[in-house]
């Protein structure tokens, strides 16, 4: 399993934090083992020296002058000189430093020398022999519990902490545009327009902006040429289309009714795949986001059925399911998916359910058609292509249905599903995700806590 976060920048931002804290691990073992250790050898040498030093020089010394030595050794040194009245356990302590003390002490004096702490726990006394007689001196607790330079440890914290600064604005100069950029394309991916992107920063970022602007703007001319050319070619037929239509009219009926009513076929055939053609044309047109009710579409576009002769069986939960979508968009794939469900249902009955949650809606329309073999079902979303094995030709159709529907959906974020019905017959199933994934509110009330009466879950 991948750890690492997806994005660039973050992605980027770890490296560079790693590779700062191992460069700042390697330092600062170089600068304790080069130069802290050595300066602190040297300094507890120096400062044994001067205790053993003094010891020593209270010993030449005539008494009259032990006053002044010990005056000068506390405003040099820090030391305190007093008469050992008792001889004093060493007492086990901590301190950074105790350990080079201890061995410096040790080679000045010839012999190991106690070092005790003082009760307070604020003095370090070290008893010391000087030609037969001892010294007690004492010094302060912080003279050996120092802690390890800061400045450098500051140093070297502050210029990392200004280099990983630095380093990540570096990056998210260079992540912003292209996440812009892949903003961008997963817009045109689902058919939007995205604005143009600024053709500006490092000349590589700003090379690519101008290539992705480009195909954006060559995209957006060919679908207008298309749309043009589309439209032009329906103006063109509806013409004749009418003029026929009204010769159609005068005909005398009795003396050739086949005839008539093979025209009107042909001109309502006509006609439907004319205004197909035109919604396959618009099908990347933009359209206004509105509250919709869900239910209250289905139950329009089942009447409209109904009127035609078709049986349709709804299903539903009790409550409203309102959704923030292209009302256009989404009546027309509903549309052309219960027309679908009612050309290929065999003249069975027609189940829509429609099934709303807090995470989700599905509306799932089932017919009792032949169904669609599983590795036709792709192949069902291109447009003009009718599935000949498991369809009849008798039924129709110019194979552009289910192509506006999948064209619409991508679009919109939905997902058009269709999958074998236990007993026979195919389940169109179009999923609305939460709207607020593209910036828009969804409202769904009451999740459902009934399956499907219509269709089975055994495929969910």
């Amino acid at each position: 399993m991948n750890l690492l976060p997806r994005s660039l920048f973050a992605r980027t931002g770890i490296t560079i934090a790693v590779s700062i804290a191992l460069s700042m691990i390697i330092s600062m073992i170089a600068a304790v083992y080069f130069i802290m250790i050595p300066m602190t050898k040297r300094s507890a040498d120096d400062f044994a020296a001067v205790i053993v030093s003094a010891a020593h020089s209270l010993q030449s010394l005539p008494e009259e002058m032990h006053a002044e030595l010990k005056q000068q050794l506390l405003q040099d040194h820090g030391l305190i000189i007093s008469e050992p009245t008792e001889v004093l356990s060493e007492t086990a302590f901590d301190a950074p430093y105790l350990m080079f003390f201890r061995a410096s002490l040790a080679r000045r004096a010839g012999e190991e020398l106690p070092i005790i702490e003082s009760e307070a726990g604020t003095l370090i006394w070290v008893d010391v022999p000087a030609h037969g007689k001892i010294y007690r001196l004492g010094f302060d607790r912080q003279r050996l519990g120092t802690n390890p330079p800061v400045a450098l440890l500051l140093a070297i914290a502050g210029g990392a902490l200004f280099t990983l600064l630095a380093s990540l604005l570096e990056v998210r100069q260079v992540a912003r545009p292209l996440r812009n950029l892949s903003l961008a394309v997963e817009k045109l991916g689902r058919g939007q327009d995205p604005p143009p992107l600024a053709e500006d920063g490092p000349k590589e970022i700003a090379a690519l902006a101008r290539a992705f602007n480009r195909l954006t703007s060559d995209l957006r001319e060919m679908a207008e040429n298309r749309t043009v050319m589309i439209a032009g070619i329906s103006h063109d037929l509806r013409t004749p289309l009418t003029r026929l239509g009204i010769a159609v009219e005068m005909l005398d009926e009795k003396s050739t009714p086949l005839i008539v009513a093979g025209i009107r076929r042909d001109l309502n055939a006509m006609n439907n795949l004319i205004g197909q053609f035109l919604q396959f044309s618009k099908g990347l047109e933009d359209g206004v986001p509105v509250q919709v009710d869900l239910w209250q579409v289905i139950a329009s576009l089942a009447d409209d059925l109904r009127r035609q002769g078709t049986e349709l069986v709804l299903h539903r939960n009790d409550p409203p399911c309102v959704y923030f979508a292209d009302a256009v968009a989404l009546q027309r794939v509903l549309e052309n998916l219960l027309k679908n469900a009612v050309q290929y249902g065999a003249g069975e009955p027609v189940d829509v359910t429609l099934d709303c949650n807090q995470h989700a809606v599905s509306i799932e329309i089932c017919d009792r058609g032949p169904g669609i073999p599983a590795e036709s079902v792709e192949r069902a979303f291109k447009p003009f292509h009718r599935l000949q094995a498991s369809r009849s030709n008798g039924v129709g159709g110019s194979g552009l249905g289910l192509a506006i529907s999948r064209q619409l959906a991508v679009k919109h974020g939905w997902s058009i599903e269709l999958l074998p019905r236990d007993g026979g017959g195919t389940i169109a199933r179009l999923g609305l995700p939460p709207a607020h994934r593209f910036g828009l509110p969804v409202s769904c009330y009451a999740p459902s806590e009934n399956e499907s009466e219509c269709c089975q879950k055994e495929h969910a």
